[in-house]
């Protein structure tokens, strides 16, 4: 009994540090993995292959799960650019109100009120975009980040991969070494689509806000190109499987000492 309870005991120990060391200053338990890929032509076009090499989640209606997906990648043809794709597969209708936007810390500061160094929202509409930097109690328009070059963002109704129903697809380039300053590798970032036609907000991570930066997700960099990982499955828990199996593989496989007999 005492060694089953000291090999439920460590499998808890390790999942504790390892999920503890995915989570840098963000929503605790949401993190994304960003991969380096292929450049994409962000045309809002989700092409048969260009997002392959991504890692994939999904959007959240409140805490709830929606089919609706993000794909985010890595690339450095030109300096260190992020690229995320937004397929609203519920948005099948284009309305004029649709809005998307894209909430970025680049220092992870854990801060509650956007800052003036690190924080970036993009507020994209069908009427236009509109980038703002954090004031430090809010955000204020920042015409030093160029839209076309630091951010591209396009959308359009089309079908993909995902689904052969036309639906809203976005697609985000964002250049982290153009004109953003106090910005890492690693970064925390939130996602959110306004369907104008359900008056509904999806949103990555779930129960978050633009205006609350601690609330926002990790985006969580990789160095190694081409890794393909099953979606849901995040490094925090293949520890805790790899751990698992080790421990009780050891207590399993572990020669028993010989048992003293007295005559």
């Amino acid at each position: 009994m005492k060694k089953a309870s000291l090999v439920i005991f460590s499998i808890i120990a390790v999942g504790i540090l390892c999920f503890a060391g995915t989570v840098s200053a963000a929503k605790a338990g949401y993190s994304v993995g960003n991969f380096q890929g292929t450049e994409i032509t962000a045309d809002g076009l989700a092409g048969a292959g260009e997002w392959s090499d991504s890692f994939g989640d999904w959007l959240y209606d409140g805490w709830t799960k929606t089919t609706s997906i993000i794909n985010t990648k890595f690339e450095m043809t030109t300096g260190i650019m992020d690229q995320w794709k937004i397929e609203v597969l519920s948005d099948t209708t284009n309305d004029a109100g649709d809005a998307f936007m894209f909430s970025f810390c680049g220092a992870q500061d854990n801060a509650m009120t956007p800052q003036a160094a690190d924080d970036v929202l993009v507020n994209y509409t069908r009427s236009g975009t509109v980038i703002y930097r954090g004031t430090g109690t809010g955000w204020a328009p920042d015409a030093a980040i160029v839209l076309g070059s630091n951010v591209i963002v396009a959308s359009s109704m089309a079908a993909s991969p995902a689904s052969a129903t036309p639906h809203w697809i976005i697609e985000l380039k964002f250049d982290k070494s153009g004109g953003i300053a106090g910005t890492s590798y690693n970064s925390n970032v939130r996602l959110a689509v306004y369907d104008a036609s359900t008056k509904k907000t999806l949103m990555w991570p779930p129960v978050s806000e633009k205006d609350v930066p601690n609330s926002w997700g990790l985006c969580d960099y990789s160095t190694f190109a081409g890794q393909s990982i099953p979606e849901g499955l995040t490094i925090g828990v293949m520890v805790l499987m790899s751990a698992g199996a080790v421990i009780g593989g050891t207590r399993h496989f572990r020669k028993q000492p010989k048992t003293k007999i007295t005559v």
